[in-house]
Parts: C-alpha cells; sequence; structure tokens
C-alpha cells in the first residue's frame, strides 16, 4: 500500500474511530453520569410567603403607571407606553393603582377602583395597564385555595363552573355595563383570564 493511501486511511480512522483508554476496554461500557439530586420547594408558608398575590412596591408601581401613561393621561410631557401591565396584583392594591389615571375616556378611576373592591376574595389577580387605553385582567381560581389572600395549608374545594359562570356575569354587570368598558370577555388562550378594555 502506498504512502498516500496510508495517510488517507489514518486520517480516516481519526475522524470516525473512538479512542479506548488504556483502563477501559472497548467492549466496557461507560458508566452512567450520577443522577442529578433534586431539592424539593417547601410549601409557600414553609419559604415566607403569607399571602397570594405577593404586594409590590406602591411607589414604585405608581411611578411605572404615571410613566406608562404618560402625557396622554397625566399632562405630562416625555416619555410613555402604549402596552403594558403591572405584575399580578390583589384588589387592594389594583384598586389603589387606578387611581394614578383619573381619567381617560369612558375610564373613571374612582368608579373602577371601587368596582374592583367588590371582588375582593373572590379573584385570584388583578392586573393593571395600557393596549392603547386602560385595560384590566382579572384571573380566576379554579380552586378555593387560588383565591387572593392568606396561604392556608393543603387543598381547597374545586369551585363549581356554575359559581364561575356567575362571577363572570358579575364582573361584567359592574365593568361592562356600570363602568362603561367597550370590551369584556375571556382570553383566547386562558379562559379564566377575564379582560376589561376601554376606548378613549
Amino acid at each position: 500500500m502506498n504512502r498516500g493511501l496510508l495517510n488517507l486511511a489514518a486520517l480516516g480512522c481519526a475522524a470516525f474511530c473512538l479512542p479506548v483508554h488504556p483502563q477501559q476496554q472497548a467492549n466496557e461500557v461507560a458508566p452512567p453520569p450520577p443522577a442529578a439530586e433534586m431539592t424539593p420547594l417547601g410549601h409557600a408558608a414553609d419559604l415566607g410567603i403569607t399571602q397570594y398575590p405577593l404586594e409590590v412596591d406602591m411607589n414604585l408601581a405608581e411611578q411605572f403607571v404615571r410613566i406608562g401613561f404618560g402625557s396622554k393621561a397625566l399632562g405630562q410631557r416625555g416619555f410613555q407606553s402604549t402596552e403594558f401591565l403591572t405584575p399580578l396584583l390583589g384588589t387592594k392594591q389594583a384598586a389603589q393603582l387606578v387611581l394614578v389615571v383619573p381619567e381617560y375616556g369612558n375610564f373613571k378611576g374612582t368608579s373602577v377602583a371601587e368596582g374592583i373592591k367588590r371582588f375582593a376574595g373572590r379573584v385570584s389577580s388583578v392586573q393593571f395597564g395600557r393596549e392603547g387605553s386602560p385595560v384590566l385582567y382579572f384571573q380566576l381560581p379554579y380552586w378555593t385555595h387560588q383565591r387572593e389572600g392568606p396561604i392556608t395549608r393543603g387543598r381547597g374545594t374545586r369551585i363549581p363552573d356554575e359559581q364561575t359562570k356567575q362571577l363572570v356575569e358579575e364582573l361584567r354587570k359592574v365593568f361592562a355595563t356600570e363602568l362603561g368598558a367597550e370590551e369584556f370577555g375571556p382570553t383566547e388562550i386562558d379562559k379564566r383570564r377575564i379582560r376589561v378594555w376601554w376606548h378613549h
């Protein structure tokens, strides 16, 4: 065999042959990698979380909303965002936050705040923000232990579908009928996430 063919064979083996270490015979199987250790997360109460949703810093939250609505709603010059949402809020903090926007078309901050308070302890959370105009998102619970408020140990009871439908209709009556929201209904992805939107 000439030298060129030998070099080609050596290159082919280098590319496709697996090396055999002296301590490992060709027919031995490598030991599996060590299993990953899982550290279970404790119950929320054990982690120091005592309520859901977690409270936010209201000074920062109010600044965030003021920046988002900017000159369009608050008579300020400078920066604004036409698309933003707060993190998940309890009804008490959400009601306080909507007061930052006193009026925006049919949206009246004081009236909307009172509307939100009517659902305290019955929804999981509320988000407030802007999709051009003011918007709220209410997250509805599947289980009683998923309602806003103090976290308890163990699982609650399943909320009957009929009770959830009644809650949705009450939300519709308050926000669409009484408070003038132009759009109301569940989102496409999550039917228990209710969107309430006011047009300017």
